[in-house]
């Protein structure tokens, strides 16, 4: 089974509305004990996850957390469980995503030249330049389907 690694700033939370709508900085948010947890999501996010969990991938949350902010990791895994609850189990916090999947794994990331996603071994989706949840969508879509066809036998 493919697994579908999710970032979550700029791919499933709106940390730069959040940001914005309070006059901060990025590190200001990020250094806020709780302002993880009052972050909205990005419209369409959350259903097009559990459009991905429902084509039968496995889905994971793959979060790079601020550095020596050790409430955060916390808040983020809070946020997971309040909006995905079906992730509350598969939730990774790191700083390299690098070392994450294999081949035929899939990475959602808005930052790709952050936390070595660029080493990423399977397809890095990357959330830039008007690429978000329907393209991605699309492309997992393609995948499942040419999966589906390659795995049936003709006789």
């Amino acid at each position: 089974m493919n697994r579908v690694f999710v970032d979550m700033d700029g791919v499933v939370v709106n940390f730069d509305a959040f940001r914005i709508a309070r006059g901060l900085t990025g590190d200001q948010v990020k250094a806020m004990p709780g302002a993880y947890l009052q972050m909205p999501a990005i419209e369409g996010a959350i259903a097009s996850v559990r459009s991905v969990i429902g084509m039968g991938y496995e889905v994971w949350l793959a979060t790079k957390p601020p550095t020596g902010i050790a409430h955060a990791y916390g808040d983020k895994a809070a946020w997971v469980f309040e909006n995905l609850p079906e992730l509350k189990r598969r939730i990774i916090i790191t700083h390299d995503k690098g070392l994450l999947g294999d081949e035929g794994d899939f990475l959602c990331d808005d930052r790709p030249h952050k936390a070595n996603c660029e080493h990423f071994k399977g397809t890095l989706l990357r959330f830039v330049g008007g690429f978000h949840w329907p393209q991605a969508l699309e492309v997992l879509r393609k995948h499942r389907n040419a999966t589906a066809l390659a795995g049936r036998v003709v006789a």
